[in-house]
């Protein structure tokens, strides 16, 4: 068996990416394709090291978990282009058909075990040579061991499904061109932005729909004794549905742009209210990216043997009659308050 190699990617996520891309291009034969298996061979190699890369930069402490979601999309995002590519030198005949990021891929930020969730944008009646295509990235995308949500959708079904499903919808929002035909992927922006302005009530009340039975399955309050952080009270699910709801609504990309008068909304959010989500945002996806590492899979609550782990990788020691555990654990209970005011003040400022 061929050992990975442990040789660091370069810290410019444009030069990583270009590794990938010419150590493809240099092991294609001079006449032909290049073989599948040799292929994943080399993308397999480069996922190793942009996953060691990733993880070994976050727990040096050089960057946040959100700076190192980041950095993981960006990487993420070269190994699809490049797969893309791989499929679509093996079509016979051209076709229209792009590759979009959807959900929190789609908003550029992943954690390490999460989930690549794509869209295969085409035309209203895909051949079979972008069937075919799609299906090459998606075999190799599995034997990578990744886990990837798909769908293979023209721009009038994405609309019909998002009109159908509300998840299907609120993965929509976010959706980010990849690779592929510009066109097609400007075309769906479009149309579905238009969308969203004639249907923002249904998707408000959708959304405080699916918050509150989530909440009833893990918990109504946010000081329960091992919370999970992404899908608890106050947790990051909870940020990321004010986000959704006003970004459907207001266009907007960040809290902060939703501070002063001459805002959208008039000034719905305080300057001191914008920085406390941020910051919680932060918080929280440090304490995720930590618990994935710890755990080794997609892991999200933070049970009573995890927490003084996390809590130690975070600098969290005791001081005084506190120890460290219960620094830190005091310290994600007032993000989840400061989470909860937040909802508080901005969701009916929405409605």
């Amino acid at each position: 068996m061929e050992m990975l190699s442990p040789v660091p990617l370069p810290d410019d996520v444009h030069d990583a990416n270009a590794l990938l891309t010419s150590a493809l291009a240099a092991a294609k034969p001079a006449a032909g394709l290049l073989p599948r298996d040799a292929a994943l061979q080399i993308v397999r190699r480069h996922l190793v090291r942009v996953q060691q890369h990733v993880q070994t930069r976050f727990e040096a402490g050089g960057m946040s978990g959100l700076e190192a979601g980041r950095l993981l999309g960006r990487l993420t995002d070269g190994v699809i282009v490049a797969l893309h590519g791989l499929a679509v030198a093996r079509m016979d005949e051209p076709e229209r058909w792009s590759v979009l990021a959807t959900g929190g891929y789609g908003r550029g930020v992943l954690a390490p075990f999460s989930d690549i969730d794509l869209l295969f944008l085409t035309g209203p009646k895909p051949g079979p040579a972008t069937l075919q295509a799609v299906e090459f990235m998606l075999y190799v995308l599995w034997d990578l061991g990744l886990k990837v949500g798909h769908a293979t959708r023209s721009v009038d079904e994405c609309l019909a499904e998002a009109v159908r499903d509300i998840t299907i919808r609120t993965a929509l929002i976010d959706a980010r061109r990849l690779t592929g035909d510009v066109a097609l992927a400007e075309e769906f922006g479009r149309q579905y932005l238009a969308a969203c302005a004639t249907s923002s009530g249904s998707f408000i009340a959708a959304k405080q729909a699916e918050r509150d039975a989530r909440h009833r399955r893990y918990g109504e309050t946010p000081f329960v004794v091992e919370p999970n952080i992404k899908e608890g009270r106050g947790g990051l699910r909870d940020l990321q549905t004010l986000y959704w709801m006003t970004r459907y609504v207001f266009g907007t990309q960040v809290m902060g742009e939703l501070v002063g008068p001459d805002s959208p909304g008039g000034g719905i959010l305080t300057l001191t209210e914008a920085k406390h989500a941020r910051r919680s945002w932060g918080f929280l996806w440090t304490v995720r990216f930590h618990l994935h590492y710890v755990a080794g899979r997609a892991e999200d609550r933070l049970t009573f043997d995890l927490q003084p782990v996390v809590g130690a990788r975070m600098g969290y020691t005791r001081h005084g009659r506190q120890d460290g555990v219960e620094r830190f654990m005091r310290h994600y209970f007032l993000t989840a308050r400061d989470i909860t005011r937040v909802t508080a003040v901005l969701e009916p400022a929405v409605v």
